[in-house]
């Protein structure tokens, strides 16, 4: 069988190394702009996100509903250095028998400059039931209960996210709160409704109700605080991510929004019904949140960030179909025609980048891998001397594009389709080069042609 023989090379092959070795350079040299371009894209996410940040802290914050809960104060005693015995005021929280929380987040998109971010309103039914405080299991003496400071509390991570006065609605009496500071210490703000010795003691169970009308942005969370929490929320925002310590017993999903619901029992949170203070830490009260986060559903910085990672895969298949060129017709190309291809290459991703700001991805994309496309075909095409030689440059990177494109849409599989793309380019070059003879000068059949 007849071999096709190297005509890259001079004496003894010098040329033919010493080609593949520039080229071999030419590609690792093309990491500095892909490294600056993933500098960049990293930059402009950042600015993103606090451009977000600050728009969110105006509106009333990342929001989480944390209570209620019944604080009652007691006396308590203790020896001091001295060995005297000194009496202070400490603090037990009680939590609700049962809690129902029913609402809607309606979501509203706000901007600044060009970063968007999604922010929303919500208003909440809170409803349950408390027992009757119990302090036997301490040995407090009733006297040292300070009934009459007593309260129920709901503290919230930014107290300027509520929009309405609330009252609590106690066996039927109605209590107006009040801003305070956040009494448990799990976020920083509460408000608080004062009960007096006759209703909180009034019987072995209680019924409260109140309404929450609060804003935030990006998340919306709860804490299962009753013994059975039961949280049904829903909103037309159709791209929900729900998370937290507990996922959605039941939910749906669609274009018109969502429905969420969440039962929630003790028994799997990690902290009593009951505790003094100082016995819980308020770290692993905040652990137990669950809620919703409402997500873009297209993060053009992130895909765009997973694009540059197949950056040196698109400089590679342009760098090996001129080598092959070389190879096979004998046109000798430039170092210099090398770098300018894979400058293009490069520049792909910043126009991806650029572009996305202000458009769709996916259009985004679409004008850069084809504006791209284009080029590098009509330089190659130069190059060659050939049009027909350049156009096949056309469905290389196309098909490049296209398989990078299925690869960012695809982030479970995003490993086995880059995998077996890397597969197909090493065996198409294997079965190309099959028959190349690497060490024998290549006796082309226009020098023939002349000689005869």
């Amino acid at each position: 069988m007849k071999r096709l023989s190297l005509g890259l090379r001079d004496k003894d092959g010098a040329l033919s190394v010493a080609k593949i070795l520039v080229i071999v350079l030419l590609v690792l040299l093309m990491i500095v702009p892909l490294q600056m371009i993933r500098a960049l894209v990293e930059e402009r996410n950042e600015r993103r996100l606090e451009a977000e940040q600050e728009i969110i802290w105006s509106w009333g914050g990342e929001q989480t509903v944390g209570g209620p809960v019944v604080v009652v104060p007691y006396m308590a005693t203790r020896k001091d250095a001295e060995g005297k015995t000194e009496r202070f005021v400490e603090r037990a929280y009680f939590l609700p028998q049962t809690l129902e929380i029913r609402g809607e987040a309606l979501p509203e998109e706000r901007s600044r400059g060009i970063y968007e971010v999604t922010l929303y309103t919500s208003a909440f039914a809170v409803t349950g039931t408390f027992r009757t405080p119990d302090f036997s299991e301490w040995r407090v003496a009733e006297s040292d209960i300070l009934w009459e400071d007593a309260a129920l509390v709901v503290e919230l991570p930014d107290m300027r996210g509520l929009q309405e006065k609330v009252s609590l609605r106690w066996d039927g009496r109605e209590i107006p709160f009040a801003a305070d500071r956040g009494e448990l210490g799990v976020y920083p703000g509460e408000i608080r409704a004062p009960l007096e010795v006759g209703i909180l003691r009034a019987g072995a169970t209680h019924g409260f109700a109140l309404d929450l009308h609060i804003q935030g942005g990006r998340s919306l969370g709860f804490l299962p605080l009753g013994e059975e929490t039961t949280v049904r929320l829903s909103s037309p925002w159709p791209s929900p991510s729900f998370g937290g310590a507990f996922l959605p017993a039941e939910r749906t999903v669609g274009p018109e929004g969502f429905e969420a619901e969440w039962y929630v029992l003790s028994l799997g949170r990690g902290y009593p019904q009951s505790w003094r203070q100082g016995e819980i830490d308020p770290y692993t009260v905040a652990g137990s949140r669950f809620g919703v986060d409402l997500m873009t559903p297209v993060d053009t910085y992130m895909k765009t960030l997973r694009s540059v990672k197949y950056g040196m895969l698109f400089v590679l298949l342009p760098f090996l179909t001129f080598f092959l060129f070389e190879v096979f017709s004998g046109k000798r190309i430039h170092p210099f025609q090398y770098l300018l291809v894979g400058l293009a290459v490069s520049l792909f991703y910043l126009l991806l980048l650029s572009v996305s700001e202000h458009l769709r991805f996916g259009i985004a994309y679409l004008l850069a891998s084809s504006g791209l496309t284009a080029l590098i075909t009509f330089y190659s095409g130069a190059v060659l001397l050939s049009w027909r030689r350049g156009l096949v440059m056309a469905p290389v990177l196309g098909a490049a594009y296209l398989f990078l494109y299925a690869a960012l849409h695809s982030e479970d599989y995003a490993l086995l389709i880059g995998s077996l793309g890397l597969a197909v380019i090493l065996a198409g070059v294997m079965i190309l080069t099959r028959k190349v003879n690497w060490y024998a000068p290549r006796t082309r059949r226009e020098d023939g042609a002349t000689s005869g």
